[in-house]
């Protein structure tokens, strides 16, 4: 069967009907089936970026935030361009992870206790928060050992792989549903 072709119902006597649809008691309380429907799309489509927090960095709260990719072909472009680059497959992983970052990051961001709102880290007073750029670098002190976005990244996680993986984790967790608990592990569920 073609992915665009409509999957048929199978005979009504095998479907359970949502509760309170048959009679018209609405489900759920006050609202229809329709208006959650509506409401999850709604909140769906309005979720365009979103914050994740840095680990080890409790006092000043660093997070990055994130934007979708205008088009999902471009994370696969990005996947074909480190295989081109790097032939480990260990090493192509993180790679890849590190450039989605990289290429998602609408900037960096701090929220130190007591702070109720993330705020963008804009030393020059530009009106747009550093990347994983020089400007950053210079915050972190370490613009004259790296030289690369890559580098960045890297030193921002202290060079540790697992804190990268389990932060592109949670990112891969967001572009995948816009409204997962990204504040979650990836072995918890949001049923603890």
């Amino acid at each position: 069967m073609e992915h665009d072709e409509l999957i048929e119902h199978p005979n009504e006597d095998e479907v359970t009907p949502v509760p309170g649809s048959d009679n018209g008691d609405a489900p759920f309380s006050e609202a229809s089936i329709m208006d959650l429907l509506q409401a999850d799309m709604q909140e769906l489509a309005e979720s365009k970026d979103v914050y994740i927090p840095v680990k080890g960095y409790g006092r000043t709260g660093v997070q990055i935030r994130y934007g979708l990719p205008d088009k999902g072909r471009e994370l696969s472009d990005i996947a074909r361009k480190v295989e081109r680059e790097v032939k480990d497959r260990y090493t192509r992983n993180i790679t890849i992870a590190i450039d989605t970052m990289i290429h998602l990051c609408l900037g960096i961001y701090v929220q130190p206790e007591g702070v109720a709102e993330p705020v963008m880290l804009d030393p020059d007073e530009t009106g747009e928060p550093v990347r994983f750029d020089n400007e950053f670098a210079k915050i972190l002190g370490i613009e004259t050992e790296v030289k690369s976005a890559r580098q960045v990244v890297r030193r921002l996680f202290n060079n540790n792989d697992m804190a990268i993986i389990s932060h592109a984790e949670k990112l891969q967790r967001w572009l995948q549903d816009t409204k997962a608990d990204i504040t979650l592990e990836i072995w918890q569920t949001a049923g603890e």
